[in-house]
């Protein structure tokens, strides 16, 4: 029960603060928008050279596109 009761709270100043410090938030999302883009484009450029370098191309051979499955012959 207490955390029921300490849920409703958090959750009522955590409105009012929304509520009251609204252009606040604005800025600090526009801020935080710019450089998480950041972080994720470098997350998948580094995603992407791991997968180069490991040999493990993303479009498939030509040879594995024209060779008939084993898989269809039984």
């Amino acid at each position: 029960m207490p955390r029921i009761v300490f849920g409703l709270i958090s959750m009522a100043l955590g409105l009012w603060g929304v509520a009251t410090w609204w252009w606040s938030i604005v800025e600090m999302l526009r801020g935080l928008v710019p450089v998480l883009l950041v972080v994720l484009g470098l997350v998948a450029l580094g995603a992407g050279v791991s997968k180069i370098r490991n040999g493990q191309s993303a479009q498939p051979l030509d040879a594995e596109l024209t060779e008939p499955s084993l898989k269809s012959d039984e």
